[in-house]
C-alpha cells in the first residue's frame, strides 16, 4: 500500500457575513493525497497558481493557472482532486440561492443551473471573486453585500450555464442508478446492505455495484459515506455537537466519525464546527 502524503499548506473557510447560504474558502499552495469529494451546493473553485488532476463525470482533467480559469462543482456530483502547490479561491453556494439567482437573470422558474463539464475561463469574474473574498471579511452595508454577490452570481449564469437549462445530454444516467442515489440520499444514515440496493435497482448486487461505481464514480458505500459527511457539515455548521452528530448521521462511534471526517477534510469536526460558527 503506498503511502499517503502528508497534506501541506494551509485552507481557510468562512461564512461571507455569516450567511448560511454561502461558504467561501481561500487555499494557499496546498498539497495532498488524491482524495474523492462530494457536496450539497454548487461549489465554484477559481485557481490562482498550482495545477490540480481532477476527475469529474468519468472525466480526467488538469487544470494550471492562468488568469481567470475557474471550475464549477454540481450539488451531488462526486468529484476527485489531487492539488500540488495549489492556491485558489472557493465558494460553496446553497442550490436555493443559485435558484433564485437563474429565476432573476434566465428567467427559469423551476430547473436548477447546469454547467459544462470541463474548466472555464473568465478574467472579468475571476476579479470579481477576489473582491468578494476581500469585501466577505469586512463590514459592509446590505446593499454592498448583494452587489458584490451578483457581480458572481449574473455572469456565472448569463456567460456560463448551459442555455438549454437541463443536464447535458453525457449527464443521463441509467433510471435504476437514480433510484439508488435517491435511496442512500434518504437513508444515508441508516445500514443499507448491497442487497437493499440491488432490490431497489432491480439489479443483481454484482452488476448494480459495478455499474454504480462506473456511472458515479464512487462505490455505493463510499457515495452513502460522502453523504453522511456532507450532512455532517451542515449539522456542525448549524451548532449541533461533534458526538450528536455522529449518531445522528449513523457512525459507530465518534472516533470512527472523525477519524472519516478528517480523512476527507483534513480538519477534525471540532474544528470545523468552530471555524464555522464563529467565521
Amino acid at each position: 500500500m503506498s503511502r499517503l502524503l502528508p497534506v501541506e499548506g494551509s485552507l481557510k473557510l468562512w461564512h461571507p457575513w455569516q450567511l448560511k447560504q454561502l461558504k467561501a474558502f481561500q487555499a494557499k499552495d496546498l498539497s495532498m493525497a488524491s482524495r474523492s469529494y462530494f457536496f450539497l451546493e454548487y461549489v465554484l473553485f477559481f485557481i490562482q497558481s498550482g495545477t490540480a488532476q481532477v476527475q469529474y463525470h468519468k472525466r480526467a482533467m488538469t487544470f494550471r493557472a492562468l488568469g481567470g480559469t475557474f471550475f464549477v462543482c454540481e450539488p451531488g456530483e462526486p468529484l476527485t482532486c489531487q492539488p500540488q502547490n495549489l492556491t485558489f479561491l472557493g465558494l460553496c453556494i446553497d442550490s436555493s440561492l443559485l435558484k433564485w439567482a437563474a429565476r432573476e437573470f434566465l428567467q427559469r422558474e423551476k430547473s436548477l443551473p447546469h454547467f459544462p463539464l470541463h474548466g472555464l475561463y473568465d478574467p472579468s469574474l475571476s476579479r470579481a471573486m477576489s473582491e468578494f473574498v476581500a469585501n466577505s471579511q469586512a463590514p459592509i452595508s446590505r446593499l454592498q453585500r448583494k452587489e458584490v454577490l451578483l457581480q458572481i452570481l449574473a455572469p456565472l449564469l448569463l456567460n456560463h450555464a448551459e442555455g438549454a437549462g437541463r443536464s447535458p445530454v453525457q449527464n443521463w444516467e441509467h433510471p435504476s442508478i437514480k433510484h439508488v442515489k435517491e435511496h442512500l440520499q434518504v437513508h444515508y444514515a441508516e445500514e443499507v446492505t448491497l442487497q437493499d440496493l440491488a432490490s431497489v435497482a432491480n439489479l443483481s448486487p454484482f452488476h448494480l455495484s459495478r455499474v454504480f461505481s462506473q456511472t458515479v464514480g464512487l462505490s455505493p458505500h463510499a457515495y452513502q459515506t460522502q453523504l453522511r459527511l456532507a450532512r455532517a457539515r451542515a449539522l456542525l455548521a448549524q451548532g449541533f455537537s461533534v458526538d450528536y452528530v455522529a449518531t445522528e448521521i449513523g457512525f459507530y462511534d465518534q472516533s470512527h466519525f472523525t477519524q472519516q471526517f478528517k480523512r476527507h477534510f483534513y480538519i477534525t469536526p471540532g474544528a470545523y464546527r468552530k471555524a464555522v460558527r464563529f467565521s
